[in-house]
């Protein structure tokens, strides 16, 4: 009798870790999937969002390049800002002395005109851009106007008559 009963509780016994096996074989690929899965996902984001922020210090450089030929001057700046602003970029200002004056598109930023070199939430990286001669990013951070943003700040310096660098 012992015999009849030692069987099949040896097979049920041996079929329990064989399923048990293929349980965690299965769980295990899902879970290197799931992790492949995420990992393309953040690559994919991160270029995109590589991407856009490229994309916003191309269109700072076009202005930059634009206020140094024209000697500080931009004028027809909601012309030249409606060509050159895309899809992934929110609106483009103009910050003489570090105080935003221009913003394109107006409506609806009119919140973001302030001074950059003294807002203390935005100053001190203002300030090390302007001292350092170089393009800084920002963010994300919350906009005066409300929501989240990523900022591209491009300081301009223009020669004077003596050949001195003025921001």
């Amino acid at each position: 009798m012992k015999q009849k009963t030692l069987i099949p509780l040896i097979v049920f016994l041996l079929g329990i870790c064989l399923v048990g096996i293929i349980l965690y074989k299965v769980d295990s690929h899902e879970t290197a999937q799931n992790h492949t899965t995420a990992l393309l996902n953040a690559t994919t984001y991160g270029e995109r969002i590589k991407n856009e922020i490229t994309e916003g210090i191309d269109v700072t450089d076009v202005l930059k390049q634009i206020l140094i030929s024209e000697d500080g001057e931009l004028n027809q700046f909601d012309t030249i800002a409606k060509n050159i602003i895309s899809d992934s970029i929110e609106s483009i200002q103009l910050a003489p002395n570090g105080v935003v004056t221009d913003i394109y598109p107006a409506e609806g930023n009119e919140a973001g005109k302030i001074d950059l070199l003294h807002d203390k939430d935005r100053s001190r990286i203002s300030c090390y851009a302007r001292d350092n001669h170089t393009i800084i990013t920002q963010g994300p951070f919350e906009l005066k106007q409300g929501s989240y943003g990523i900022a591209v700040r491009n300081p301009v310096y223009l020669k004077d008559k003596n050949g001195q660098e003025d921001f």
